[in-house]
């Protein structure tokens, strides 16, 4: 009987520790972990005029011929859906696509290149990152539209331009968001 006890005594102990290691320790070290990254654990919000008008992680879409263009979504930017349509090169619903794209872009053809990033998508649908390349690309649109001179739009890609992850993986990119707030401002708030 006394070693039942001492066993039932045991168990009660480590059910003891066990809450309070994992109902009370652990999840106050979470939070204070989080705290530590607190731009990462509350969404990487970007704000404007002290309003949340994006998250640097997700894109948008910018259909205003003022602003930079990001990559094409199938899904709408939706976060709840991440993650592309992948069809294959045959698929007709792809080829209608790109075509449209396509024809949205033809009167700013250079050479008749469009930069790839402009055309396809990245594997979440959610990228908000478009190459310089792919930025420089649409500086005479966007002089055009909004009478900002070309070189006033290059310095801005530069001075916002994010270096390759560890300087080697990757390509030179910017946040389409960052530099549409930033393009914003130039334009008086419009």
């Amino acid at each position: 009987m006394k070693e039942k006890l001492e066993n039932l005594s045991v168990a009660i102990r480590l059910v003891l520790v066990g809450l309070v290691i994992f109902s009370i320790m652990y999840p106050v070290s979470l939070g204070l972990l989080g705290k530590i990254w607190d731009d990462s654990a509350g969404g990487s919000l970007i704000y404007y005029e002290n309003e949340v008008v994006g998250s640097k992680l997700i894109g948008q879409d910018f259909d205003d011929p003022r602003y930079f263009h990001g990559r094409p979504s199938s899904i709408d930017y939706d976060a709840m859906k991440s993650g592309s349509k992948n069809l294959s090169p045959q698929n007709p619903e792809l080829s209608n696509r790109v075509r449209v794209d396509l024809e949205g872009l033809s009167k700013y053809l250079e050479n008749g290149k469009v930069p790839a990033v402009l055309i396809t998508e990245s594997g979440s649908a959610l990228d908000p990152h478009i190459t310089t390349q792919s930025a420089i690309f649409q500086i005479p649109k966007i002089s055009q539209n909004t009478g900002i001179p070309e070189e006033n739009l290059k310095s801005l890609i530069e001075e916002y331009a994010e270096e390759p992850f560890l300087g080697i993986y990757g390509l030179e990119r910017v946040n389409v968001l960052r530099l549409n707030i930033e393009l914003k401002k130039l334009m008086g708030g419009q």
